[in-house]
């Protein structure tokens, strides 16, 4: 019987579920969004256990899902993922060392973080070596727990969210020579991350995402939230000249709303980007991918391509992955969306 791998993605506004099989080729069965009530979570801590356990039964139920094996994601402020120097030790005295060396990279007590590490590699004339160090606030970890209990589903690992995508977009399979750059554009935040050879080199939580368009033009409509993202939805678009229309219309107010707050993401990227050349000595950034909800923004990849100076696509397509011809479509829509859930189920159908 071919593996069956299910990636859950709880994120601040809905839950994407997605159910692959570990067939040649990988074969997608199902896959389905959920939207999760206002406020269920909060700095990546889940709030309301309840209301997201009952969806993330809905999701299971509505798409028919029988396996009760899940991965999981987890991402927020209290997730920190940082690329250390260290002196040169043996394998058996990181674990100690890392412990005592955290301390100055994570905003909290040790005691309330779960942690863990890789070498990336040891420089003997330089007697030292490079460490990427991942850690998480237990509250993060433990209300994502609460719920699959709740749901009836057994977590088989919790992720970091710049990991799975990484698995989705196949990094380790491309470019593994370059570095690659990859905006995921979510409800709460965006992540910003640099992977190089399957490695992450650099991740930056950017307070500015998808919420953020919508508040800004439901001040400058005056409309409620609901009907703000509708607008913005139907009507946003990154190049389109506002000039040719007359400021009472709603192309004219959304985007003049919609631009501008493009405007302070692209300068948070830029900065972030301008960071990464100074700690890496000026090592080139081959291209950027863009995923999430709010890439799915008109023409925002032309937008960004002219804004930041750099090749910007939607997907890497390292996989050799197949679905259902009835559904292909409507995956391929909603794909920028599902990859953090789509990495998660690659996780157990694939080495």
């Amino acid at each position: 019987m071919a593996k069956v791998g299910v990636g859950l993605d709880i994120g601040t506004s809905s839950i994407k579920l997605v159910e692959l099989e570990g067939s040649n080729p990988i074969r997608i069965n199902r896959f389905g969004r959920i939207p999760l009530p206002e406020g269920a979570l909060a700095g990546g801590v889940i709030k309301n256990s309840e209301a997201v356990a009952e969806s993330v039964s809905e999701a299971f139920r509505t798409l028919q899902i029988k396996h009760k094996r899940v991965q999981v994601a987890i991402a927020g402020q209290a997730v920190v993922v940082r690329n250390i120097k260290m002196p040169l030790m043996e394998d058996s005295e990181v674990a100690n060392a890392i412990r005592w060396e955290a301390e100055r990279y994570i905003p909290f007590p040790v005691d309330e973080v779960c942690m863990d590490h890789i070498i990336i590699n040891r420089d003997q004339q330089q007697q030292e070596m490079e460490i990427m160090l991942v850690c998480a606030h237990n509250d993060i970890i433990n209300s994502h727990i609460e719920v699959l209990q709740k749901a009836g589903l057994q977590p088989m690992a919790i992720d970091i969210q710049p990991f799975a995508l990484m698995r989705a977009l196949g990094m380790e399979k491309v470019d593994n020579t370059q570095n690659v750059a990859v905006l995921d554009i979510g409800a709460g935040t965006s992540d910003l991350s640099i992977f190089k050879a399957g490695i992450s080199k650099f991740t930056r939580i950017l307070p500015l995402a998808g919420n953020r368009f919508t508040e800004n033009i439901m001040k400058q409509m005056g409309n409620k939230f609901g009907d703000a993202e509708q607008l913005k939805v139907k009507y946003a678009d990154a190049t389109l000249d506002i000039t040719a229309f007359g400021p009472e219309v709603p192309e004219y107010k959304v985007n003049f709303s919609a631009q501008d707050t493009l405007r302070e993401l692209v300068l948070e990227v830029r900065r972030s980007l301008d960071y990464f050349h100074l700690q890496q000595r000026n090592e080139v950034i081959s291209k950027m991918v863009v995923c999430g909800g709010g890439a799915k923004i008109k023409n925002l990849i032309d937008f960004l391509k002219q804004e930041l100076d750099i090749k910007v696509t939607s997907s890497l397509d390292a996989w050799n992955i197949v679905c259902n011809p009835n559904f292909q479509a409507d995956f391929e829509t909603a794909k920028p969306i599902m990859l953090v859930a789509l990495g998660l189920a690659l996780r157990e159908v694939t080495e």
